[in-house]
């Protein structure tokens, strides 16, 4: 905030002022402001950006509605999945965070180099997998590891998350994503050096009455090569109100219509062997493959649009249009 002029201050401002002599007057004396420092973990580098992290909540989004339609049919009952988080952490961290036992499946995210891991909470599958039993989804009262039949069961329902990762990917980058393996143990489960930064998506999923959670960890390496898609898929994406979708759709209709752009008339073609053009003198005929009682073609920018008549407007050339060429 500015300093505030004392009162023999002004008065002597207004005095230099009335006698035309401001240069005695010296600026009152502020204190220099350091430079201006944040906090910043090494061990922790926000290494995402504002915009990539934009881009990644609206992908991360298509594959929640997609859970949320495949779902329903396979478990016959009601499904909602919902975004809750996006976080960046180390993969220390995130496994730290795991509860024991669980389920996590290591996923190999080709064609990207590297691997991730979904991880699904015991108040999800064990829902899950009583309902597809033949039960009515009730959780358990203790979590515990998982047996070879629920092991299967629990690869059946990370399949369809991978299929619905594709379908909501599928505008940036064609998975080819299989299950390595799952385990119960989160220990066991190390894809990546624990000192490396991970982005954790998580969800919470609504099965029945029943509620849990699943989320999803991608190291940051893995997803270095498309951040940048990422962000401009983001900002080419990103919703207009009506008011600015209005203005911009009438911007670039103005400057479209004053483009200028080439209008052949192309009255025919001929096709000749190279010793005959090279022997092609002044006078010479070539006989087009035009036939005179059909429309000749039109193009617009160098794209065929137009069936035109050939003839006269006075001492001009010109062609009266017939028709419209379409794609």
């Amino acid at each position: 905030m500015a300093d505030i002029l004392s009162q023999d201050e002004v008065d002597l401002l207004l005095s230099a002022v009335a006698e035309g002599d401001l240069g005695g007057i010296q600026p009152p004396d502020r204190p220099v402001e350091g430079p201006h420092l944040t906090t910043y973990d090494f061990r922790r580098p926000e290494r995402v950006s504002k915009e990539q992290l934009k881009g990644l909540q609206s992908l991360f989004e298509a594959l929640s509605r997609e859970v949320s339609i495949l779902f329903p049919p396979f478990l016959r009952t009601v499904v909602r999945v919902d975004l809750a988080s996006i976080d960046q952490l180390t993969y220390d961290e995130f496994i730290l965070s795991v509860a024991r036992p669980t389920a996590l499946a290591s996923i190999n995210m080709a064609p990207l180099d590297g691997n991730a891991v979904i991880e699904l909470s015991p108040s999800m599958i064990f829902p899950i997998i009583d309902r597809l039993l033949g039960g009515r989804g009730r959780a358990l009262s203790e979590p515990r590891e998982l047996t070879e039949i629920e092991t299967r069961i629990i690869r059946r329902i990370v399949t369809m998350i991978l299929d619905s990762l594709r379908r909501s990917w599928d505008q940036l980058i064609e998975f080819q994503c299989s299950i390595i393996t799952i385990e119960s143990d989160p220990l066991i489960v190390q894809i990546v050096a624990g000192s490396e930064m991970v982005v954790l998506v998580g969800y919470e999923v609504h099965v029945g009455e029943m509620v849990g959670a699943m989320n999803m960890c991608i190291p940051l390496m893995v997803l270095n090569p498309i951040l940048d898609q990422i962000s401009q898929q983001a900002h080419f994406t990103r919703k207009m109100s009506p008011e600015v979708a209005m203005v911009t759709r009438a911007t670039i209709s103005h400057t479209v219509t004053k483009a200028l752009v080439n209008i052949d008339a192309v009255l025919g073609q001929a096709t000749l062997p190279l010793s005959e053009v090279a022997k092609l003198s002044v006078g010479d005929i070539v006989q087009l493959d035009t036939n005179p009682e059909e429309p000749i073609a039109v193009s617009v920018g160098g794209i065929p649009r137009y069936l035109a008549q050939p003839g006269r407007k006075g001492e001009q050339s010109a062609i009266l249009l017939t028709g419209i060429i379409r794609d």
